[in-house]
């Protein structure tokens, strides 16, 4: 009886979302409804929605629109895809907390005991969930296990006050593992979710009390694991309901700021340099050591001893629109790529001229650096000066501003990458840019 009962909730939800919340119900649309009495609410992996029926029977039927709709953002924010590897709990936690507002600004009634804390407003899932790190680490609060799966809900901290879905403090999220919800959730006896162990699942664990989300699989053509991070199929289905939602004219603001953030993320900076550089490492094979794998079979080899960079070239634009802290920040990169890889690396002060250069290795960590200039702006004297020199160099890095139409005439034939520091400049003719924020 209550399985039945549960069902029909679920699919009575379905479709007054469809009818009251379109964006939120053809999301739902995607994923397919299984009875699991071992979690204790419910949960996904962005392609099943597993439900403990007992849990579901419960809920008042808003609460079950609320629970699908919490449930289906997570992979619609790619949050099946991400976690790599850091705590499940808090994970979970973390991505309650970057989602629950959006759907309670929505006009959405989340179950009872759901997170929501007003610091975390507008945070991304990653970022929360370093705070939330920092604060275990800091205070060694006891609301996680050994990262078996298990909370005993303890999320209260100093500075994080928020109120749940039924008035109770922040500190008062349900357990993870109990099946039950206050009031509404409540279960009958012996259908509470059962232990990890039992469930066959080291993912288990609903710290947030409305659905918890689990690592995804997505597989190729071919049977290839995707280790993009990114879910292709849902990134176009939230891009499709967006522009539905959008057409009736039925997409709140914060909703439609966190689908663009979904849909263009915008990376840090110094992991966007940091990806480009490695990007042109190549491994470095020596014959000392040899490969010791192979030695048992008389067979010498060479080793995978370091990963070797060739030399770089940074130019550092010193017009006066680079101050100094971007300057530093931007040194403290430099040492970075040194730490990481065995090279060289050239650094050019260059305002309207080339005001002079410093040539780095690992052996000169850590760097000071020591610009000159303050004049306009030139683009072309820093290439004229690497062709003087004869370097050829694996890539260029321009730091600038981008306020400057004095480009080579002709592309170098090295890649180009342009640090843009500011929201203003105009687009190179040639290179890539990445925005530093």
């Amino acid at each position: 009886m209550i399985m039945n009962t549960a069902r029909k909730k679920l699919l009575k939800a379905r479709t007054n979302l469809l009818l009251e919340q379109p964006f939120f119900g053809s999301l739902c649309l995607r994923m397919e409804p299984k009875e699991d009495r071992h979690c204790a609410t419910a949960w996904t992996d962005g392609r099943t929605l597993g439900y403990n029926p007992a849990y579901v029977a419960g809920l008042r039927d808003e609460q079950v629109q609320g629970l699908m709709a919490h449930t289906v953002m997570h992979p619609a924010c790619q949050h099946h895809t991400r976690r790599n590897g850091r705590s499940h709990d808090l994970w979970n936690m973390a991505c309650d907390h970057a989602i629950n507002w959006i759907l309670l600004d929505a006009g959405i009634q989340l179950p009872p005991k759901y997170l929501d804390a007003p610091a975390f407003h507008g945070l991304s899932a990653d970022e929360i969930y370093a705070e939330l790190h920092s604060h275990k680490a800091e205070e060694d609060r006891p609301f996680l296990s050994d990262g078996e799966g298990e909370s005993d809900g303890e999320v209260e901290w100093d500075g994080l006050e928020g109120k749940a879905g039924d008035g109770e403090d922040l500190g008062e999220g349900s357990e993870s593992g109990a099946g039950e919800s206050d009031g509404d959730g409540s279960m009958e006896e012996g259908m509470e979710g059962d232990d990890t162990e039992e469930s066959g699942n080291d993912q288990s664990g609903d710290p947030g009390g409305s659905g918890e989300v689990r690592d995804g699989e997505r597989e190729l053509e071919g049977g290839a694991s995707d280790e993009s991070g990114t879910d292709e199929s849902w990134e176009l289905a939230l891009a499709q309901a967006a522009q539905t939602a959008r057409e009736i004219g039925d997409l709140p603001g914060n909703l439609a700021r966190l689908v663009d953030d979904v849909l263009n993320p915008k990376l840090d900076w110094q992991e966007l340099l940091s990806r480009y550089i490695c990007d042109r490492a190549r491994d470095d094979y020596s014959w000392t050591p040899p490969n010791k794998r192979f030695l048992y079979l008389d067979v010498i080899l060479p080793s995978l001893s370091h990963q070797k960079l060739p030399e770089v070239v940074l130019v550092f634009d010193t017009s006066g629109s680079v101050t100094e802290p971007e300057m530093n920040q931007f040194a403290a990169e430099v040492s970075g790529i040194l730490e990481s890889f065995d090279t060289n690396i050239h650094v050019v002060y260059c305002d309207a001229q080339v005001t002079g250069s410093d040539f780095f290795g690992r052996v000169d960590l850590p760097l000071n650096l020591a610009p000159e200039g303050g004049g306009g702006t030139d683009y072309r004297p820093a290439f004229q000066w690497v062709e003087q020199e004869g370097i050829d160099p694996v890539c260029l890095v321009y730091l600038t501003d981008l306020e400057c139409i004095r480009y080579p005439e002709n592309e170098p034939e090295y890649p180009v990458l342009w640090a843009q520091i500011g929201q203003g400049g105009k687009v190179p003719p040639f290179g890539d840019i990445i925005d530093i924020i």
